[in-house]
């Protein structure tokens, strides 16, 4: 998994997910670094590869976060320290571990419950909450170095809105900068709402269009335990069909919603997440790139190298 960006579809959990289903969207870049939480580098050959960068809603005055891969899914970087068996307990200490050691000064000691950076702990440990799908195309060093150029002269202020600035919004610029136009709204389907599902949709449709890309899906399993299981990701008029409250609602107080709604998803919201993925361990996640002394390249890059570029 190198020189690749990934569009992550995290599944929707707790109360939250259950009122809005459409989950959550990050970006997973294999050769990128977090250099701390709020700027990035290019990897170092023979560290371990990655860094996953998400727009959140109450983190202070802070836009995004940059967690290195396998701290944003377990809050660990080694594998072995994953628990068999997730529990609340487990999980807590787990992301506390995790804030001390990487965003302290974001998140001082006594304001991890503070309301005003009350969402810090989905910055790592995110698998033991949700399962996640992956949709991954090829990027250039080119490409991944002005990207991180960018994002480093970004003032990185807190500028989340719900229905024009949320997570998903922040993917799809992410993406778009690699990929101008890549990634649109579907002002049919989701009303104008961008949502991860469309997001992630927009990759894949581009990397099958594009061959080049070498488009991959994956899957990241929600660790086992006793935390309530994530739920499958929806679209906008996908959750006003599928969703118990929405619906029964709406069949009382406006029944030509609900067959507006119908009609949408039908004609335009039907897409299958997760479909032909390949589960991802965190041994995947967590392997350091094979690296050649004489030339300082991986493996993967002397061997895929030509094939993979794209301008």
């Amino acid at each position: 998994m190198h020189a690749e960006i990934t569009v992550l579809l995290g599944e929707p959990f707790g109360s939250f997910g259950a009122m809005m289903p459409v989950g959550h969207a990050a970006i997973y870049l294999d050769r990128v670094c977090a250099d701390g939480p709020l700027r990035l580098r290019m990897c170092e050959i023979g560290e371990p590869q990655g860094v996953v960068i998400a727009r959140y809603h109450r983190i202070g005055q802070i836009d995004w976060i940059a967690t290195p891969v396998m701290q944003f899914f377990y809050a660990t970087d080694d594998p072995k320290e994953i628990p068999a068996y997730a529990t609340p307990e487990i999980a807590w200490a787990m992301r506390e571990r995790y804030r001390r050691r990487y965003i302290l000064e974001i998140v001082p000691d006594g304001n991890e419950k503070l309301k005003a950076t009350d969402e810090w702990w989905e910055t790592a440990g995110n698998a033991y909450n949700r399962r996640f799908w992956g949709y991954q195309i090829a990027t250039t060093e080119e490409q991944d170095e002005a990207f991180v150029r960018t994002m480093n002269a970004d003032s990185n202020h807190h500028s989340y809105r719900m229905n024009n600035n949320n997570c998903a919004d922040f993917a799809a610029n992410m993406v778009n900068l690699y990929f101008p136009g890549s990634v649109r709204r579907d002002r049919i389907a989701d009303f104008g709402w961008m949502t991860p599902k469309q997001v992630a949709r927009s990759v894949a449709n581009f990397g099958k269009a594009h061959p080049e890309a070498h488009l991959r899906v994956i899957e990241v399993p929600q660790v086992p335990g006793s935390l309530k299981r994530s739920k499958p990701v929806r679209g906008a008029s996908e959750t006003a069909l599928k969703s118990k409250r929405y619906l029964a609602a709406l069949l009382v107080l406006q029944p030509e919603i609900v067959a507006v709604s119908a009609v949408l998803y039908l004609d335009h919201g039907r897409w299958t997440v997760g479909k032909e993925a390949e589960t991802i361990t965190a041994e995947n996640l967590a392997k350091v790139p094979s690296t050649t002394v004489a030339t300082g390249e991986t493996e993967a890059n002397k061997t895929n190298g030509d094939k993979r570029s794209m301008q």
